[in-house]
């Protein structure tokens, strides 16, 4: 099963609520963390995902945007008190690290939630974590030997080649092979990313001298990995202004490779609503941009597994 990571910001959600209805419940679990202190739309969307058979993980301890500076204590009871949210998610408990006991010590009250580990843990908690209904890990900062002692895995990664700069990506970067990879560990059932979005949470992007749009794929070529192509404007690249004029020229670099190349991407709602765009070379905003990014790149990997 695949476990996208997303900020409960407009984009991420909006993404999340369009695709409830088209893809399978039995393929995708969303991870969702709270990042500010306006649940509307973050309710909206646990139910949409409910009345699609899924049950989305919510991370009730967050601690990026409002919630590294201001308490989550209330956030659990707010969502149960709302009878749009109320049971219609898996609590979800985020531990930084092994000196973490607040929060290992949470899974007492809620003993069907899943843990979030951020980084390693000792042996001495895996009593506590077998307990949890999953545990999700990056293997690259957990030991091995605790991770083949726990029970139910979902390993996770941060797979997007990020850059600082627009202008600094190159046409195709490696995304993952994890989609793969995850099946040979018995205890794994699952894997996770956090889309074209990385895991660094911004509150917002910068000036936009290069526009880019990131369209991911699974190259048969290369046993089943993911990559990630990127078409870039160039257009005015020394001014943060034009942002429709730029995103227009990186729209039609990417639809003149699909012309040449009509089988590489997924027929996916995301790319869907890029072409509808193209057709009539509308700029959306970039916001939007990276929202169909974001479908995009979800819904290929449903369609993978």
């Amino acid at each position: 099963m695949y476990y996208p990571i997303l900020k409960a910001k407009r984009h991420e959600l909006n993404t999340l609520y369009d695709l409830a209805s088209i893809l399978p419940a039995t393929k995708y679990r969303p991870v969702i963390e709270p990042v500010n202190a306006k649940y509307k739309q973050l309710i909206a969307t646990i139910d949409q995902l409910h009345n699609n058979s899924v049950s989305p993980l919510v991370i009730i301890n967050p601690s990026q945007g409002h919630f590294a500076k201001n308490s989550s204590a209330g956030l659990f009871g707010l969502l149960q008190a709302d009878p749009k949210s109320a049971n219609k998610f898996v609590p979800c408990i985020k531990v930084k690290d092994a000196a973490d006991s607040a929060a290992l010590s949470l899974l007492a009250s809620y003993p069907n939630a899943a843990i979030y580990l951020e980084s390693d843990i000792g042996a001495g908690s895996l009593s506590v974590l077998n307990s949890a209904s999953c545990v999700l890990l990056n293997q690259q900062k957990v030991d091995e030997s605790i991770v083949d002692k726990l029970h139910n895995v979902v390993v996770y990664s941060d797979s997007f080649a990020k850059k600082k700069r627009n202008a600094d990506y190159t046409a195709k970067s490696f995304y993952s092979g994890l989609h793969v990879s995850y099946k040979k560990k018995t205890n794994v059932s699952g894997f996770g990313d956090f889309t074209i979005m990385g895991e660094e949470y911004l509150d917002s992007g910068g000036p936009a001298f290069v526009v880019a749009i990131h369209v991911s794929y699974i190259d048969a070529t290369a046993p089943n990995s993911m990559h990630v192509h990127h078409y870039c404007s160039t257009v005015d690249d020394k001014l943060p202004t034009n942002s429709g004029g730029k995103y227009k020229e990186a729209l039609v670099k990417m639809f003149a490779f699909i012309a040449a190349n009509p089988t590489v991407y997924d027929n996916t709602l995301g790319l869907g609503e890029f072409r509808a765009s193209h057709a009539v070379m509308h700029f959306p905003g970039l916001g939007l941009v990276k929202e169909m990014s974001m479908k995009h790149h979800i819904e290929s990997l449903c369609n993978y597994i």
